[in-house]
């Protein structure tokens, strides 16, 4: 793999002196105390370094996230979690937090559960990052059901607060940024659509039966692209011939004002849903 032990490489026959020469030459480099690796080491190397570091180390927070596929987004240091009484020298590589967690193994390395990374990561991202976080991994890697359970066993640890609060307002199913977006901001109104949800044989961006509007929110293809124009209007004409109201709004116009978009949404789902009796 690339990563080795001082010890894995004097018994392989490298004395210390030889490792120090290698070094020099830049045939190896020295991760962490003992810890050796070929130049320009992966993250999961470094990964695999840190755990080979110490045999309490507990990957964590954005690394774990990482190594667990719930987020693209590679790290710039390895997150690590170890016991509270343990104390160490730090290095740039590795940021270190202290507290008792359960260990799973993953990809052959100790790594805090897949649940326990939402609360780490509520109490580190913020804005933007942390709502993305929430909206593309509820639901599609780990169910609500599964974090909200594991807010009551991991009460009392920084983040849960933030991740109670994403559980209320996310939004996972969209499938484009300004979508999510819509979604979030009429979510925090108050006002809870369903997300690409089916309205007879077709589907809507952002759906509310008792009102029944649909809300589209339109990119660049439809636009310029003819058949993707010409299908909707078809699809336009169904709903609108059904009852429907259908609100469209290019991405653009999300981009420079969602709180305006998510207002005039609000506003008529309420104001149909009441003239509706729903």
């Amino acid at each position: 793999m690339g990563v080795y032990t001082r010890t894995q490489l004097e018994e392989s026959g490298i004395s210390r002196s030889g490792i120090a020469r290698r070094i020099k030459l830049g045939a190896l480099v020295r991760i962490l105390p003992g810890i050796y690796s070929e130049p320009e080491p992966s993250y999961f190397e470094l990964c695999t370094a840190v755990s080979l570091w110490r045999g309490d180390a507990v990957l964590s927070h954005a690394s774990a996230a990482w190594l667990w596929d719930l987020s693209v987004l590679e790290p710039t240091v390895v997150h690590v979690t170890l016991p509270r009484y343990v104390r160490v020298t730090g290095s740039p590589l590795v940021t270190v937090h202290r507290r008792d967690v359960p260990v799973f193994e993953h990809r052959g390395m100790p790594v805090v559960s897949a649940v326990q990374c939402f609360v780490d990561v509520a109490a580190t991202l913020t804005g933007i990052a942390l709502e993305q976080f929430f909206d593309g991994n509820i639901g599609a890697r780990v169910s609500w059901r599964a974090v909200t359970d594991h807010c009551e066993t991991a009460r009392g640890m920084a983040g849960i607060r933030e991740v109670r609060r994403q559980l209320e307002l996310c939004c996972p199913g969209t499938l484009s940024e300004p979508e999510r977006l819509v979604a979030r901001a009429v979510r925090a109104r108050g006002v809870k659509m369903e997300i690409n949800a089916p309205i007879g044989h077709y589907y809507g961006d952002l759906v509310d039966g008792p009102s029944k509007v649909d809300v589209e929110i339109d990119g660049r293809k439809y636009h310029i692209a003819p058949e993707p124009f010409d299908n909707d209007r078809k699809r336009q004409n169904w709903m609108v011939l059904r009852g429907w109201l259908v609100l469209r709004f290019s991405a653009a116009t999300v981009y420079r004002n969602v709180d305006a978009v998510a207002d005039e949404i609000v506003a008529v789902v309420r104001r149909r849903r009441k003239s509706r009796g729903a």
